[in-house]
């Protein structure tokens, strides 16, 4: 393993990883092969930083042994994408759902998306441009995503946006492709469901007939 730079703060390392490094090759594959978007065409992989946090992760283990007894078997887990203008902050302090958006499709959640792409849409706020060009479609302000090791649990699936809080019996949703999404995403109304791993930082290639104007 090799790593370029390490910050600490109070039990967090934030290790920003060499080209070299395998988590690096992993982040960088992940962010290429889940690109869904007809738009966006690739990523430049410009840092990716592993987290390792002494505070969320014994929480994120405690809540998936719950998750464990309550079901009697082995808890389902992803690595999905998250992107937020306030990833940075996440990667030191975990997800606080006291800042999560009341208004969301299905309630006061954290959602999460399996396409990078998908993410890559809320790197600068929810569908919103950047501050700089104020274009949505910028290839050169730099985006952040977070890949996080969630604990899914027993999911209840939906194509409806009916849910606006966990179902009883079940540990997260997941909203399918159908009439109001394109891409699916899943949700959880637990903090300690999620632990931050990996904190990209990138600028997006998009296709050109898709560009916008820099002003």
């Amino acid at each position: 393993m090799t790593s370029s730079r390490n910050t600490w703060y109070d039990g967090i390392l934030l290790e920003e990883l060499d080209g070299n490094d395998k988590d690096f090759k992993y982040a960088s594959d992940k962010m290429s092969k889940t690109i869904g978007h007809d738009d966006v065409t690739s990523y430049n992989i410009l840092k990716v930083i592993r987290i390792s946090n002494n505070d969320t992760w014994p929480a994120y283990e405690q809540r998936r042994k719950e998750i464990y007894n309550d079901l009697g078997k082995q808890v389902e887990e992803k690595r999905l994408f998250h992107g937020s203008p306030n990833a940075d902050i996440i990667a030191r302090e975990g997800f606080d759902r006291g800042f999560a958006r009341n208004t969301g499709m299905f309630g006061n959640g954290v959602y999460f998306a399996e396409h990078s792409s998908k993410s890559n849409n809320y790197a600068f706020g929810n569908h919103q441009p950047c501050q700089t060009h104020r274009n949505k479609k910028c290839s050169v302000c730099v985006r952040k995503i977070l890949i996080c090791k969630v604990a899914l649990g027993r999911i209840y699936e939906t194509t409806q946006s009916t849910v606006s809080a966990l179902p009883a019996g079940y540990h997260s949703v997941k909203a399918n492709a159908g009439p109001l999404l394109l891409y699916p995403e899943y949700i959880i109304y637990d903090d300690k469901q999620v632990y931050p791993r990996y904190l990209i930082e990138f600028t997006t290639n998009y296709a050109p007939e898709s560009w916008c104007t820099i002003v």
